[in-house]
């Protein structure tokens, strides 16, 4: 059996629910992840999945080890660096 199926199960999810999720993503990165975890249980390795998305293999594997550990909310994907949303900023007094 395919690990990642394996995986999958592990989290009450299954080939079909993961292709849901790529598509439902509420974000880029998200879809982004989702679709690399869907490759994956199509049998797909680490390396073909981070050619195919332009990714370093050490990158898709992290995603996966993100999964193992926390489930679907492993894959969430957190805004780490830049600006903060403009809801956040002051504004300016004149």
């Amino acid at each position: 059996m395919n690990d990642m199926v394996a995986l999958l199960e592990r989290w009450q999810l299954d080939i079909k629910a993961v292709r849901e999720r790529m598509y439902s993503a509420p974000t880029p990165r998200e879809r982004e992840r989702w679709h690399a975890m869907w490759l994956l249980s199509r049998g797909w390795t680490a390396n073909q999945v981070a050619e195919a998305l332009e990714r370093d293999a050490h990158t898709i594997g992290a995603w996966v080890e993100d999964l193992r550990e926390k489930g679907p909310s492993g894959l969430t994907f957190e805004q780490t660096g830049g600006s903060p949303p403009s809801s956040m900023r002051r504004k300016k007094r004149r």
